[in-house]
């Protein structure tokens, strides 16, 4: 078999001496204890000899074995391996430290805007977020979000990042979402017609085309609404809306996002159901839930205060079941159009359906939106034999009654007071 070459000549390293021959055991001899005047020397330094005879003389020459501590080729095998891994080892250390210092780099500095856009990854995302040097290395970051989970992030604007952020805080952040779409707050109040809310809506978006709007009025079609009919009054429901700031000037969603509010409302108070609700408030009429929508927006006009919103209701539902008519001026003002605080002869003259001083029953549809405190009214009115009502002071009350001298003197006292 060829002899095996020595690694540390392969490398180039110091040649191991042969081996020592192997010497038979020395004779048994009395060794004399050490003079205390003499001082031992460790084993590492003692030679020991012996002749060939084996005969313990001293003026003989010896062959020596010397006695060395962690020589020979096993050490040297020990040093080969021993440095390399001491290498790596560093290497490991230094590698984790700078690691470290990526994902916890230091003070975060200013906050920053930040984006993240629909259907990004999560490298796409890091590359942003290390070019606006929120994370100092955007491979680190995906190593991070990795180990640590939370992706896919959501699509939107993210606030609270900030400039040399720790990577735990960016994804905390990311992880939590988007921060709520900024809004715009638009008011629209009970009993505004629909030709009103046209204006207010075109005031406070000026994008909005108007052609537009009228498109989106005449094309939504809520559940209540009759067959064939385009007309949208009673059903833009009054409240405060908040507009998505990309939804600014977007007039189908200005009125979807109100026909959903009126949705709620009107099954929350049980609209859909208004026959069987109504069944025999009106004599032997059944009352439609469009209907009590009208009744809604009659009372919705004439109610001043809270406590006489039912009663109004009770009036209008007894004057249809007499076949009266509802003498309702708000109805006439809706006819011509017109907000005013007095009616001339002309005006109540006016030859329209919506005219409840010419015409009986209720009008075709309703003449305003009401509010939820009227739909709730129209569909439980107050129980009481009343016909007429008049305005008896500056508060907002109402006095009702059933007679109509009483109801004439009421007026009068009214007229004499300065209430209206």
């Amino acid at each position: 078999m060829p002899e095996q070459p020595d690694p540390f000549e392969l490398f180039g390293l110091e040649a191991a001496p042969p081996p020592a021959p192997l010497l038979p055991p020395p004779p048994t001899q009395s060794v004399p204890p050490l003079s205390p005047e003499i001082d031992a020397e460790p084993f590492s330094d003692v030679s020991m000899s012996n002749d060939g005879d084996g005969d313990g003389d001293d003026g003989d020459a010896g062959d020596y074995v010397s006695v060395r501590g962690g020589g020979g080729r096993g050490g040297r095998w020990a040093l080969l391996i021993g440095v390399p891994l001491l290498v790596i080892a560093l290497l490991i250390g230094a590698a984790g430290f700078w690691v470290q210092g990526k994902i916890n780099p230091g003070s975060p500095g200013e906050d920053v805007a930040f984006t993240v856009p629909k259907g990004a990854t999560t490298s796409q995302i890091a590359t942003a977020l290390a070019e606006k040097k929120v994370i100092s290395s955007a491979s680190v970051f995906e190593w991070y979000v990795k180990w640590k989970g939370g992706d896919p992030f959501q699509a939107g604007d993210y606030e609270g990042l900030r400039v040399n952020s720790s990577m735990g805080d960016v994804v905390n952040v990311l992880k939590a979402g988007p921060a709520p779409p900024k809004t715009v707050l638009f008011l629209v109040r009970e009993g505004l017609w629909v030709s009103e809310f046209k204006k207010l809506a075109l005031e406070k978006f000026p994008t909005m085309d108007p052609a537009a709007l009228d498109a989106a009025l005449a094309n939504t079609h809520p559940s209540l609404q009759p067959a064939g009919s385009g007309n949208l009054e009673g059903f833009l429901y009054p409240a405060t809306y908040e507009i998505a700031q990309q939804d600014v000037g977007n007039a189908q969603k200005l009125v979807d996002q109100m026909m959903v509010s009126f949705d709620r409302v009107s099954q929350s108070e049980g609209l859909p159901n208004a026959t069987t609700k109504l069944r025999g408030v009106a004599g032997t009429k059944a009352i439609s839930p469009y209907e009590a929508l009208i009744v809604a927006s009659l009372v919705e006009s004439e109610a001043k205060i809270d406590a006489d919103r039912a009663k109004i209701a009770r009036v209008i539902y007894n004057r249809l079941a007499r076949g009266e008519s509802l003498g309702i001026d708000a109805s006439v003002l809706y006819a011509i159009q017109k907000r005013k605080a007095t009616l001339t002869e002309s005006d109540l003259k006016t030859d329209s359906p919506y005219n409840t001083r010419l015409k009986r029953g209720l009008p075709p549809a309703p003449i305003n939106s009401p509010g939820q405190k009227s739909i709730n009214a129209a569909l439980n009115p107050a129980p009481g034999d009343w016909l007429f009502y008049v305005l008896t002071n500056k508060d907002g009350l109402h006095y009702f009654t059933n007679n109509l001298t009483d109801f004439n003197k009421a007026v009068a006292d009214a007229k004499a007071r300065g209430v209206f």
